[in-house]
């Protein structure tokens, strides 16, 4: 999934400071959540000019039907579209992302699109706008089979400090995931991943967590866990906070269309 977004940094941390300071009492007691096999996902994000958003909205939307297609074929398993919420000035406010179990079905998609006409006034937009790619590898992840329309897209980027790398990991791996295993069985959420690039165009110690949530009601389920969380060990702070750089905390907030299977 895209990277760089979440809001609410302070209430991040407490999620992540709590389950650090669990992990330190279970004295790893519990063993990391499993591995699944790899996904892939490509994700392209444009900065594009205000006047034409509505004519990228619309381009994006008539792209709807051939993702519907290469997912109902097994070339992948999932794809979205999405325009930023929350703005930053520099940064890609519209952009698209499609999943595969595969580096050569992820690509194939790619290469298929190549080969689609693109609209003039799409083609023009997009040769005057700045553009970025990120391909990423999950192995934490979950979605609910079919369609989301208008949900949002929340992506927490997170760096590991020197040498802390695995600590984050154990944080995430343990008690990160298992909290966003049990939002989607609540179904407060459509989908979660925990990324990290493939082909770096960022500092490798970045994991981005990402969810999707099928309204704005997700996003208060989303928050009310990671309080919750926050409030039933307020002592682990420390423990996260010595292995995470917290400048380098990133995020993104974005409205969502899209599908998984």
């Amino acid at each position: 999934m895209p990277s760089k977004i979440l809001k609410s940094l302070s209430l991040a941390v407490a999620l992540l400071a709590t389950a650090a300071g669990s992990f330190s009492a279970r004295a790893q007691g519990n063993a990391d959540e499993k591995e699944k096999p790899p996904i892939y996902t490509y994700v392209a994000q444009w900065a594009v000019a205000r006047p034409d958003w509505p004519a990228i909205e619309k381009y994006d939307a008539s792209q709807k039907a051939s993702f519907e297609k290469l997912m109902a074929d097994g070339t992948i398993i999932g794809y979205g579209f999405y325009k930023l919420a929350a703005h930053s000035e520099g940064s890609p406010n519209h952009g698209s992302w499609w999943t595969a179990t595969s580096m050569a079905n992820l690509l194939k998609v790619l290469s298929l699109l190549a080969t689609q006409p693109v609209p003039a006034d799409v083609d023009r937009i997009e040769a005057a706008s700045k553009h970025w790619d990120l391909i990423l590898e999950s192995r934490h992840y979950s979605a609910h089979a079919g369609s989301f329309d208008n949900g949002y897209l929340r992506v927490a980027t997170w760096k590991a400090k020197a040498g802390e790398g695995q600590a984050m990991e154990k944080v995430i791996n343990s008690y990160i995931v298992p909290t966003l295993d049990k939002l989607m069985a609540d179904g407060a959420l459509h989908s979660y991943s925990v990324d990290r690039e493939v082909i770096h165009s960022d500092d490798p110690n970045i994991v981005d967590v990402a969810i999707v949530t099928n309204s704005a009601d997700g996003l208060d389920k989303f928050m009310a866990a990671i309080e919750a969380a926050g409030k039933a060990n307020p002592l682990g702070g420390p423990a996260f906070g010595a292995a995470i750089d917290s400048s380098a905390h990133r995020d993104f907030l974005a409205v969502a269309s899209g599908a998984s299977k």
